[in-house]
């Protein structure tokens, strides 16, 4: 029985992708097809870290799981909001900001 809230048959990886000093991490996943994502959590910004920068290197489609935040993608003047069931593409070789007030579960998909 396929669940929507679980991935069946893959392997994880053993270490986390820690950034921020443990804020923000996420665990990669590999599916059969050699599909990569990462599943990942962030901490809420505050004083020492208003906004979380993130860099890519392939295109991403950044689905969040739980919670909701903020995100400016790079050249963009404004944040936009995201809540869970909503997702944003960022392009390969590009970065975003993401700020949030609670603690935000996210899916990574890497597209290219």
């Amino acid at each position: 029985m396929t669940s929507p809230n679980r991935f069946d048959h893959v392997s994880v990886e053993k270490i986390a992708n820690v950034y921020y000093e443990g804020r923000t991490f996420s665990r990669t996943v590999w599916f059969e097809d050699g599909r990569k994502k990462m599943l990942g959590i962030v901490l809420p910004c505050d004083a020492d870290v208003p906004a979380y920068e993130f860099k890519t290197d392939s295109s991403e489609r950044i689905e969040i799981l739980a919670g909701e935040c903020e995100v400016k993608l790079a050249g963009e003047e404004e944040f936009t909001y995201y809540r869970a069931g909503q997702a944003f593409l960022v392009e390969g070789h590009s970065s975003y900001e993401l700020r949030n007030e609670a603690v935000v579960q996210y899916i990574c998909h890497l597209e290219g």
